[in-house]
C-alpha cells in the first residue's frame, strides 16, 4: 500500500511538471512574432519612455538643487538627454514605428513607509538633497545598464544604425554616473554643517563642530586660545 502511495504521489509531480512545461510552451507559441524592426522599435521606445521621465526629472532637480555646480552639471545633462531623445525617436522614425511621448517609472530606493515618514519628519534641506542626489546616481546606474544591455541585442541583431547611437547614449550616461560618483564627497561636506546643525549633541557638546575641508573647529580654536594664553604667561 505504501509503495502505491508513492507511486501516486511521484505521478502527480510529474503530471503538475508536464502542465507547466506545457504552459509555458503554449505562451511561448502564442507571443506575437514580429519583423526585426518591429521588435527592435519596441526596445527602443522602451528606453525612449525613461528618457522622457529622466527629462522630468532632471527639469524639477535643477530648480531644487542649491549647489551651483551640480545645478550647471544637471542643465548640461539635460541638454545631452534631450539630444538622447531626439536620436532615439529617429531611430524608431526609421524603422517605420511611431516614437512614444509617454513616461516610464525610473527606479529609485524607497525605504518601507513607515520609516519614511519617521525621516522626512526630522530630514533638513540638506539632507533631501543628498537622497536625491543618491537616486540620480541609482538612476543613471540603471540607464548605463539598460543602454549596455540593448546594445548588445541591437548587435546580434545586425540593426547598425542603432549601434552607433546606442554607443553614444551610452558613454554619455557612464560619463554622468561618473561625475556624480566623483563629486559626491564634496557635495556631502558642503552640505553637512547643515545637518548637524540639526543634531542634538549631547549636554557639555554644545558649541563643537566637526573640520570641514581644513576649517577650524568651535573647539579646536578654544584650544588653540588656551595655548595662547598659556605661553604668553609663561
Amino acid at each position: 500500500m505504501a509503495r502505491k502511495r508513492i507511486s501516486k504521489s511521484t505521478k502527480g509531480k510529474k503530471q503538475k511538471k508536464t502542465t507547466r512545461r506545457a504552459k509555458n510552451n503554449s505562451s511561448r507559441q502564442n507571443a506575437k512574432r514580429l519583423t526585426l524592426e518591429e521588435k527592435l522599435a519596441q526596445y527602443l521606445n522602451e528606453t525612449l519612455s525613461f528618457e522622457n521621465a529622466a527629462v522630468s526629472r532632471l527639469q524639477s532637480r535643477i530648480k531644487e538643487i542649491q549647489l551651483e555646480d551640480a545645478k550647471q552639471q544637471l542643465q548640461q545633462h539635460l541638454e545631452v538627454t534631450r539630444e538622447q531623445q531626439n536620436r532615439l525617436k529617429q531611430l524608431i522614425t526609421n524603422l517605420g514605428a511611431r516614437p512614444t511621448n509617454d513616461s516610464g517609472q525610473l527606479p529609485i530606493l524607497v525605504p518601507p513607509r513607515a520609516l519614511a515618514n519617521t525621516l522626512k519628519k526630522s530630514m533638513t534641506s540638506a539632507e533631501q538633497q543628498i537622497k536625491s542626489a543618491k537616486e540620480d546616481l541609482v538612476i543613471e546606474n540603471a540607464e548605463v545598464t539598460m543602454y549596455d544591455t540593448l546594445l548588445q541585442v541591437a548587435q546580434l541583431m545586425n540593426a547598425g544604425d542603432a549601434v552607433p547611437v546606442l554607443n553614444q547614449n551610452l558613454a554619455e550616461e557612464r560619463a554622468m554616473a561618473d561625475w556624480i560618483r566623483a563629486n559626491t564627497p564634496a557635495m556631502i561636506t558642503q552640505l553637512y554643517p547643515e545637518i548637524q546643525s540639526s543634531i542634538v549633541l549631547p549636554e557639555g557638546e554644545e558649541g563643537r563642530e566637526v573640520v570641514v575641508e581644513g576649517a577650524v573647529t568651535a573647539a579646536a580654536t578654544e584650544d588653540e586660545e588656551e595655548r595662547r594664553v598659556g605661553t604668553s604667561a609663561a
